[in-house]
């Protein structure tokens, strides 16, 4: 898979995520692929899988790959076809995620057939609590203001991922210094205080955060960690750029070579104004 795949996808993955902010990559010509984009999640809201191709057409458009067929099931015998909303949308209606299940997304379209098998792992670190401390700008904090920290038990046994999403006045915080990932190696079953949590600029007073807590595979937590490396991977020093992983295969050999993730995860948030 050429590098040209993975400089696009973390592109497309900061343009499909809620943002207003694009980060800008100037990309080469290159051979196209398909980009699956997809989370399950037990959140109340409507949940979809989006089906584009690598290359913008025009500045923030995407060709869209429409009349697919996608099937969402899980191992527990459920079965869900996905409904076209517009254009290489596809919307989960029924299926929520629950801990411990694993589901299957089937692929058929007219560039060939894909397949991604994602498994829920349990909420290890739920959130109690989530605190400011004020600090003025320095060599450490880039600007003043208040920073956030998290509070939580982690459950007892080791193996847990998570990634902490934060919003500030309902807009999702996705910007290179945003990334919170987590894992249990050196904390297993402990009450874990004071966290500091990253962000690329911190909140003022009055301002409304929310905080999300996403269970992770293993394998998705590394491909977050694949992303943020990219992300940061500005510096004098930098590592050469690698693929993403992802967990979509094709069915037939035949099929468009694919790039992204279908990920499943349970979500747990909690608010608080800065004061």
């Amino acid at each position: 898979m050429k590098l040209f795949y993975s400089i696009t996808f973390v592109f497309l993955l900061f343009i499909f995520s809620s943002c207003e902010d694009v980060i800008e990559v100037n990309m080469q010509t290159g051979k196209q692929a398909l980009v699956v984009e997809g989370w399950l999640t037990n959140k109340a809201e409507p949940q979809f899988v989006k089906l584009y191709y690598t290359g913008a057409t025009s500045e923030n458009s995407f060709e869209m790959l429409d009349g697919a067929i996608l099937t969402l099931s899980d191992n527990e015998g459920n079965v869900e076809i996905l409904s076209e909303t517009a254009p290489g949308k596809y919307q989960i209606s029924s299926l929520k995620s629950v801990d411990g299940r694993v589901y299957t997304l089937k692929i058929e379209s007219k560039v060939g057939n894909y397949q991604a098998v994602a498994e829920v792992k349990r909420l290890s670190m739920p959130l109690d609590s989530l605190t400011f401390k004020y600090e003025e700008k320095s060599a450490i904090y880039s600007e003043s203001g208040f920073y956030p920290s998290s509070h939580g038990r982690e459950y007892k046994g080791v193996g847990d991922f998570c990634q902490i999403r934060l919003y500030k006045n309902g807009k999702y915080l996705n910007q290179t210094g945003d990334f919170n990932l987590l894992d249990d190696e050196f904390v297993d079953g402990n009450y874990i205080a004071n966290t500091e949590l990253s962000v690329q600029k911190p909140f003022q007073k009055n301002d409304l955060a929310k905080a999300e807590i996403w269970s992770l595979t293993k394998d998705a937590y590394l491909f977050w960690t694949d992303i943020r490396t990219q992300l940061q991977n500005g510096m004098i020093f930098a590592s050469p750029l690698s693929n993403t992983r992802t967990n979509v295969v094709k069915v037939n050999a035949t099929a468009m070579d694919v790039v992204g993730y279908f990920g499943a995860s349970l979500v747990q948030s909690l608010e608080k104004k800065v004061e």
